[in-house]
C-alpha cells in the first residue's frame, strides 16, 4: 500500500473466511476532494453493526493500521476481526502506527491526530485541488 502510494484508503472485510477490500479509495481520488473530506468519507466507511480492519495512508504521511470493533458489533465479529488483525497488517507494508477504536468519537480527525502527532502540533487540513 505504501510503496506506490496509489490508495488513499482501504476498509477490508472478513467474508466466507477470507479477507477481501470492502472499500477503496484512491489518491487520486482523495486528492480531488481534499484531507478533510477523505477522512470524512474513511470514517463513514466505518461499519456500524460488525467490526472492520483498514490501512490510512497519508495521515501526517504515515501509514495508520485501524481496527474498529464497535461496542454495537457482535462479540463473534470482534473477536474475529482481532484474531485476523495480524494477517491484515503483515501485508500492509510500512505501517506507523495502530489504532483500535470501539466508538467513532475514537474515530475522529482530532482523536487519530492527537494520537500520532507530536506534543503542542496542530492539525493542518489540504483543501481541494481546482
Amino acid at each position: 500500500m505504501k510503496l506506490r502510494r496509489k490508495y488513499a484508503f482501504i476498509v477490508f472485510k472478513i467474508h466466507n473466511d477470507q479477507i477481501v477490500a470492502d472499500t477503496i479509495k484512491t489518491i487520486e481520488d482523495a486528492t480531488a476532494i481534499g484531507s478533510e473530506a477523505t477522512f470524512e468519507e474513511f470514517i463513514s466507511k466505518m461499519p456500524a453493526t460488525r467490526a472492520a480492519t483498514a490501512g490510512a495512508d497519508g495521515i501526517r504521511n504515515k501509514l495508520v493500521f485501524f481496527l474498529w470493533a464497535p461496542d454495537t458489533a457482535k462479540i463473534r465479529s470482534r473477536m474475529i476481526y482481532a484474531s485476523s488483525k495480524l494477517a491484515i497488517r503483515q501485508r500492509l507494508d510500512g505501517i506507523h502506527a495502530e489504532i483500535q477504536c470501539t466508538d467513532p468519537a475514537e474515530l475522529a480527525h482530532e482523536a487519530v491526530f492527537e494520537k500520532l502527532a507530536p506534543k503542542g502540533a496542530t492539525p493542518v487540513v489540504r483543501p481541494p485541488k481546482a
